[in-house]
């Protein structure tokens, strides 16, 4: 199909002069609305703002050097302006010069300024468009100077936010990355449209947008060229920003995700902008935009502001789509949302002054059959209760997700919905609908914003239930509420643990200090003196978190705790039945994991409540031991060692008994001590933790920055455990209270990679022997009847003869031996009462006669070899019991030792711990057949 023919300035075609002048008057009467309403500062900036980037002088606001491009074509500054910029410098006098070329094209305002939306709470959105050939230095200067007045505007109560434009950049849809007030890469098109039907130029070039006639649009380049190449239009009169062509499917994915975004802190805003992406998406791909609708009426003569308004028109728009659908509910909300955008209280008394907000407003409401009490309801919302704001916040949310899920199916339908956003744009808007909407256990609700600002309640009433699955239940009410009528009042909340209620209440603003609270908490330790510590331990640790709202940065990175407050035995005594008895237990065991003679755990329960840096509130009840270590390890979880940020401390807190400091103290001690281990880059990442805790021993490992912990029952299994052969050399720290006093965290401290490490006790009727091998595996055994020495250089003739081997068998496999170095200790008390290993030089080789060799294959086969004798299973039988009754009798028992071992099968290679044990039960073998020869 061949493009229509640009219309010309003739007859036939538009009056130019007479469009501009149309458009610029739309532009005045919203200045005019816009003046009106501001007080004299605020005035006064939006008088001096053009002045500001026109000229460059180091006594106005925003100077950042001479080199800053400056300079606003057909920009004279009247009267108004240079009277505001000598209240700011008394001296300033303004000198008019001639640039060559113009570094700044044109100045505007937009979004809700000079409409019915406009308030003084409304931020001032700026475009500041330059010329593209501005360099990177220069526009960097610019940038600073943006930031410069954008701190002016705030001292004088206007918050503005100023964004640089490149028209050539912006044509071509590349855009700044996203912050909280730029979308980035999520829209072009919409923002276009948004821009032309709300922009009012307030100094330099008209956008070129203007001359091109509705009907054109499609072909808004032909008719462009069509219009130069005829000289109807010149370059230097106007901003050329591109037309509203065909807006691509994925826009409108970008434009829903964007919208969401801005829905977290100002829902009735975006509901009303969502609802209109979805009537656009309805009509796809034949769009009939606003903007092109606001076009059209200025073609056609039309300059009433009330009817161009922008967002009454959006209104209109959004209504009829709804109403042709019969979603009157929607259609309820929708001129909700209306309503408030306007927020003018239509139940009280008009002020004085023009008031064209007012009356517009007013007008519509009538339209809509509204009546006084309506009015009344809605102008209460800052006094609205719990309720009331539950059900409004469902309906917005549910507005917001409902029209998100549509505009996905569209946008996925139409065109692989997110191909025109930037990864990192989509990352970011991502992560801000995850952590405002997700829903997950333990995760509070925050159900005020956007909506009111106070729930605050006077006095309410707590109750633990039995919850139906017969767990524990807690439930809030307002007022007094007696247990008797409990079962037939409606709880304003419930929640599975009491922490998890009063956090609901503290960061929902429901509670605080202030509140009378009634307690019923049968079957509960839980009393006033505890709930009002609880309290005041949210006021202290969270006092300024409420007012947390996370900016874009925050969003760029991963999320990271800010905040966390870790409550120990909430409404639990650990000693509390005792002390109904009147028995109290004392002892001198006092590790809050392992209490008194029976080893018990004080720790009955840890809820914990956080505050991340994506502006989540999130909680969690763990209960005993297993549930400390799964509260440790979620505490890790949310700032994993491999991002190399420390999470915050666990703030541990108790207040149910007469040792709580020391049980919180104990469990706070335990979380510094674990992201010691594992957040101090000097230690390796793959460090075990022991835990000693009642009766058992839990060994914590990290794995893929994810905590595990395994339990074990018995000294004897920590010991197998450790002994457990390992790939590669993984050191062991134990708890502070784990075997304190003993050997084996003495030792685990002078652990070093590639090194065998040997360390002996003597005594009264035999040895301690002690191995740590190139891995760090553990080798433990008693030996009865023999001198230490002696048993030193049997170990040490063993290792030095399976080491060579182990070399051997490296080389041919063309890896590296792990072993480096063989040492020596002796263990002995230190001053502290501590082990403390000192090193020994190592005894001479035993006699080879008292040592023998085995040969062993792995799969059953095996020789054994002392001096010129040869056992071996080929022969029949057990070589070992042949050995063994061949041994000469005075060399049986105690006086003889394998000094060699070789080791054949597996599919991995052997480490020193593999040959000791061998080696050990090789010789109790021999043993057992020497006792019965």
């Amino acid at each position: 199909m061949a493009a229509p023919r640009p219309r010309q300035p003739h007859s036939e075609g538009p009056d130019f002069r007479e469009i501009k002048q149309r458009f610029r008057e739309i532009g005045r009467k919203r200045l005019a609305r816009i003046a009106g309403d501001l007080p004299p500062r605020q005035q006064d900036f939006l008088h001096l703002l053009p002045l500001l980037f026109h000229v460059n002088h180091p006594m106005l606001p925003g100077w950042v050097g001479r080199g800053c491009p400056a300079g606003l074509p057909d920009y004279s500054p009247p009267p108004a302006a240079l009277k505001a910029a000598r209240r700011v410098a008394r001296s300033f006098a303004f000198r008019r010069r001639a640039y060559r070329r113009y570094a700044l094209q044109a100045l505007y305002l937009m979004g809700s300024t000079g409409t019915i939306a406009y308030s003084r709470a409304s931020d001032f959105d700026i475009w500041l468009c330059h010329d593209p050939a501005l360099s990177p230095e220069q526009v960097e200067l610019l940038a600073a100077k943006a930031r410069g007045v954008e701190a002016f505007a705030a001292e004088q109560g206007v918050a503005a936010n100023i964004f640089l434009v490149d028209p050539e950049r912006f044509r071509q849809g590349r855009h700044a990355p996203l912050s909280h007030e730029s979308s980035g890469s999520a829209l072009h098109f919409l923002l276009l449209d948004e821009f032309y039907r709300t922009g009012v130029l307030l100094a330099g070039r008209y956008p070129l947008w203007w001359l091109v006639p509705p009907d054109c649009e499609s072909d808004y380049d032909g008719h462009v060229a069509e219009l130069k190449r005829k000289r109807f239009v010149y370059s230097r009169d106007h901003v050329d920003l591109g037309g509203l062509g065909q807006v691509p499917a994925e826009e409108f994915y970008g434009a829903t995700l964007w919208l969401l975004y801005k829905g977290v802190e100002s829902p009735y805003k975006s509901v009303l902008k969502i609802l209109l992406m979805e009537a656009y998406a309805a009509e796809y791909p034949r769009l009939d935009l606003l903007g092109l609708r606001f076009k059209q009426a200025v073609y056609d003569g039309e300059t009433d502001p009330d009817t161009l308004d922008p967002y009454v028109m959006m209104l209109r728009r959004v209504e009829a789509y709804l109403a042709a659908r019969g979603e009157h509910e929607r259609l309820d909300l929708v001129r909700r949302c209306f309503y408030y955008k306007v927020g003018e209280p239509l139940s009280l008394d008009a002020p004085p002054g023009d008031g064209w907000r007012r009356h517009l407003l007013a007008r519509l409401c009538r339209e809509w059959g509204w009546h006084e009490s309506r009015f009344h309801l809605l102008d209460a919302r800052h006094q609205w209760k719990l309720e009331r704001v539950r059900r409004e916040r469902a309906a917005l949310v549910g507005e917001l997700t409902r029209s998100y899920r549509v505009l996905s199916e569209f946008a996925r339908s139409e065109a692989g919905a997110t191909a025109l956003i930037r990864p990192a744009d989509l990352n970011v808007l991502g992560r801000k609908l995850y952590a405002a909407f997700e829903r997950k256990a333990g995760k509070i609700e925050i159900l005020y914003r956007g909506i009111t600002e106070d729930l605050w309640e006077e006095r309410v009433t707590l109750h633990r239930l039995q919850a139906a699955d017969g767990g524990e239940a807690w439930a809030l009410y307002r007022d007094f509420v007696p247990p008797g009528r409990a079962a037939v009042e409606t709880p304003l909340h419930r929640a599975r643990s009491v922490l998890e209620l009063l956090a609901w209440c503290w960061f929902n603003r429901v509670l605080d200090l202030r509140t009378t609270v009634s307690l019923y908490a049968e079957g509960s330790d839980l009393c006033d003196r505890e709930l009002r510590a609880i309290l005041e331990t949210f006021e202290r640790v969270f006092g300024t978190e409420r007012e947390f709202v996370p900016g874009v940065d925050e969003y760029r990175r991963p999320v990271e705790l800010r905040r966390v407050a870790t409550f120990v035995n909430v409404g639990l005594d650990p000693f509390g039945e005792r002390v109904r008895r009147g028995r109290y237990l004392a002892s001198s065991r006092t590790d809050a994991l392992r209490y008194g003679g029976l080893l018990e755990n004080l720790a009955l329960s840890v809820d914990q409540v956080a505050v991340t840096s994506w502006g989540e509130v999130l909680t969690s009840r763990h209960l005993g031991v297993e549930g400390l270590l799964d509260c440790l390890r979620e505490h890790l979880r949310r700032a994993p060692p491999g991002q190399g940020r420390r999470p915050p401390p666990a703030g541990a807190v108790s207040f149910s008994s007469l040792r709580s400091s020391a049980i919180a103290r104990r469990v706070e001690r335990l979380f510094e001590d674990v992201m010691d281990c594992y957040y101090d880059v000097a230690r390796p990442r793959d460090l075990r933790y022991v835990l000693a805790a009642e009766r058992h021993f839990h060994v914590l490992r990290m794995e893929d920055d994810v905590l595990h912990h395994e339990r074990l029952d018995s000294r004897a299994a920590l010991e197998a455990y450790l002994g457990r052969p390992r790939g590669r050399f993984t050191g062991v720290a134990f708890d502070r209270e784990a075997l304190a006093g003993e050997v084996l965290p003495a030792i685990y401290r002078h652990n070093r990679p590639g090194r065998v490490q040997c360390f002996y006790l003597p005594q009264q009727h035999g040895v301690d022997w002690y191995v740590l091998d190139e891995h760090g595996a553990l080798f433990h055994r008693c030996h009865e009847g023999i001198e230490p020495l002696r048993l030193a250089g049997q170990y040490l003739q063993f290792i030095g003869n399976v080491h060579q081997r182990m070399r051997y068998t490296a080389e041919q496999q063309g890896r590296e031996q792990d072993v480096r170095e063989v040492e020596l200790h002796r263990l002995e008390r230190a001053g502290d009462g501590d082990w403390q290993p000192v090193p020994e030089v190592p005894p001479p080789v035993p006699a080879p006669a008292a040592s023998l060799q085995v040969l062993d294959d792995g799969t059953g086969g095996m020789t054994v070899v002392w001096g010129e004798h040869e056992f071996s299973s080929l022969d029949g039988g057990d070589p070992l019991a042949a050995a063994a009754r061949r041994l000469p009798r005075e060399a049986r028992g105690t006086s003889w030792f394998i000094g060699d071992l070789a080791l054949g099968g597996g599919d991995r290679p052997l480490q020193t711990v593999d040959y000791l044990v061998r080696k050990h039960e090789l010789e109790q073998a021999l043993a057992a057949a020497g006792a019965g020869a």
